[in-house]
C-alpha cells in the first residue's frame, strides 16, 4: 500500500495537470484560442484564490463549505456600495470587513464553541446565499468603475491582471505556511492538537485564524468576479465550494488534517477547471456536469485516503 501512497503523492496532481492540458491543445484547436485560455486562466483564479483560505482550514482538520457564499455576499454588498457612489477603495474595504467577519464568525463557532465544522459552515453556507438575495431581493447589481474592471478581466502584455494577483498571492501564502511560526502551527494543530496545546500553542486562535483568512480570500476573489462579470449577482458560483475543496485535496492535503501543500492546491485548481473546460469544449451535456463533479469529489476523497495510509490501519 505504500507504493500506492507514493503513486499518488503531491506531485501525481503536477503531472496529471500537464498532461491533461498537452492532451486537450492537441485534441482541441479550441482550446488553444487566446479567448479560450484567458477565460480558463479567470476560472483558475478565482477557484484557487478562495484554495489558499481553504488549504489552510483543511491543514487544520477543519472544512469551510460557505467560502462561495462568502464571496457573493463580500460582492453584493460591493455592488451596492459602489451603486450608491462610495470609491472602489472604500467600497472593498467593506468588502474585506465582510469577508473577514465571516470568516471569523465560522472560526469561533468551530474552536471556541467546539461545533462540528461541517455543520457549521454548512449553515453559513445557506446563511450566506440567503443574505446575499434579500441584499437586492435577488435582483443582480451591473456597472462598475473601470478599473474593478480591468482587475478582473485585464491584461498587463498577455497575462491577466488577475493572474499576476493569485501569483502573488500564492507567494505570500506559501512563505506562511513554510516560514513561519503561524504556519508551522497550522500543521501541528491539525495532525495533533494535544500536542500542540502542550507545545503552548493556542489552538483556538489558531483555526480561528485560519478560518478568517478562508474568509479575506472569499472578499479578494469577489472583487476580482465582480470585474470579470462587470456584475454582482446573488445566485453565481453555486457549488463552487465543491470544486475548491477538491482541488485543495487533490493538490495534497488531508481531511484528516496535518498535511496540506499551497503549490499543490494550485494545480489542483488548475485540474477541476481544466476539466470543467474541456466538457464544454467536447459538447458533453450540462446534465452530466454534476456527475462528473461527483466522480472528481469521490476520487479526490479516495486518494486522500490512499495517501493518509487508512487502508493499513485496518
Amino acid at each position: 500500500m505504500r507504493k500506492w501512497s507514493n503513486l499518488f503523492g503531491e506531485q501525481f496532481i503536477f503531472f496529471f495537470m500537464v498532461a491533461f492540458f498537452i492532451f486537450m491543445a492537441v485534441a482541441s484547436p479550441q482550446f488553444r484560442t487566446h479567448y479560450n485560455l484567458f477565460n480558463l486562466w479567470l476560472d483558475v483564479v478565482i477557484t484557487s484564490i478562495l484554495g489558499i483560505g481553504m488549504t489552510m482550514v483543511i491543514i487544520t482538520a477543519g472544512i469551510d463549505l460557505s467560502v462561495a457564499s462568502s464571496l457573493v455576499l463580500a460582492a453584493m454588498m460591493g455592488a451596492i456600495l459602489m451603486s450608491q457612489g462610495w470609491g472602489v477603495i472604500p467600497s472593498f474595504l467593506f468588502m474585506v470587513l465582510v469577508g473577514l467577519g465571516f470568516g471569523l464568525f465560522n472560526g469561533v463557532m468551530v474552536s471556541r464553541l467546539k461545533m462540528v465544522p461541517f455543520i457549521v459552515t454548512l449553515g453559513t453556507l445557506s446563511l450566506g446565499r440567503g443574505l446575499a438575495m434579500l441584499s437586492t431581493r435577488a435582483k443582480s447589481v451591473y456597472g462598475f468603475p473601470d478599473i474593478v474592471t480591468r482587475i478582473g478581466s485585464g491584461e498587463i502584455g498577455y497575462f491577466p491582471v488577475a493572474g499576476i494577483i493569485v501569483v502573488i498571492l500564492y507567494v505570500i501564502a506559501w512563505y506562511i505556511l513554510n516560514r513561519t511560526v503561524f504556519g508551522r502551527s497550522v500543521y501541528l494543530v491539525g495532525s495533533n492538537p494535544r500536542a500542540a496545546r502542550l507545545s503552548g500553542i493556542d489552538v483556538a486562535k489558531v483555526k480561528t485564524l485560519a478560518y478568517t483568512i478562508s474568509g479575506l480570500c472569499a472578499a479578494l476573489a469577489a472583487l476580482i468576479q465582480m470585474g470579470r462579470l462587470n456584475a454582482a449577482k446573488p445566485n453565481m458560483l453555486y457549488g463552487l465550494e465543491l470544486d475548491v475543496v477538491s482541488a485543495v485535496v487533490l493538490g495534497g492535503a488531508s481531511l484528516f488534517g496535518g498535511r496540506g501543500n499551497i503549490i499543490g492546491t494550485l494545480w489542483g485548481a488548475l485540474v477541476i477547471v481544466l476539466i470543467r473546460n474541456a466538457m464544454v469544449l467536447f459538447g458533453v451535456s450540462v446534465y452530466y456536469h454534476q456527475v462528473v463533479k461527483g466522480l472528481v469529489i469521490l476520487l479526490a476523497v479516495f486518494i486522500d485516503i490512499v495517501r493518509s495510509g487508512a487502508f493499513r490501519k485496518r
